[in-house]
């Protein structure tokens, strides 16, 4: 039967693994852009944007992965496999929380907001920022933005 030998010595050659990008985990910067399309910068012309994980990052999928438990925790205690919008909106949060590493804003409402779980479920679930929100639920999806420069 020759030809139908497998070798059970690796050979060298390709690694799947060398098509991981560590950005996906260590985050992108994603510079907002205002309500015209134009990239959005502060007084001193710096960007303004947020530093985010992959929404497949290790951080992300745990997120997801949590949110999907609980859909099914709560399907068993109620029921019906129905989800209104705004928990849906709530588990988006959830993700873009845990995607989130750093933004270059200091403040919100004139008060210091710094970066923290708690500053960012309040950003990114605050309806006045959605254009933002759109933004970096699109970016966090497209895993060319993680990829080497």
């Amino acid at each position: 039967m020759e030809g139908n030998t497998v070798s059970l010595v690796p050979k060298s050659g390709f690694d799947i693994t060398s098509t991981i990008e560590p950005k996906i985990d260590q985050g992108a910067f994603l510079q907002f852009t205002d309500a015209t399309g134009f990239p959005l910068v502060d007084d001193d012309k710096k960007p303004v944007g947020v530093t985010l994980r992959a929404r497949n990052s290790v951080r992300g999928l745990a997120q997801i992965r949590a949110n999907g438990n609980q859909r099914i925790a709560d399907a068993r205690r109620t029921g019906t496999t129905l989800q209104t919008v705004e928990q849906s909106e709530a588990q988006d949060t959830d993700v873009l929380v845990a995607c989130t590493v750093s933004w270059t804003f200091e403040q919100l409402d004139g008060v210091p907001f710094p970066c923290n779980e708690a500053n960012a479920r309040k950003f990114w679930a605050d309806d006045r920022f959605v254009r933002f929100r759109n933004q970096a639920e699109l970016f966090i999806v497209a895993e060319a933005n993680f990829m080497k420069a």
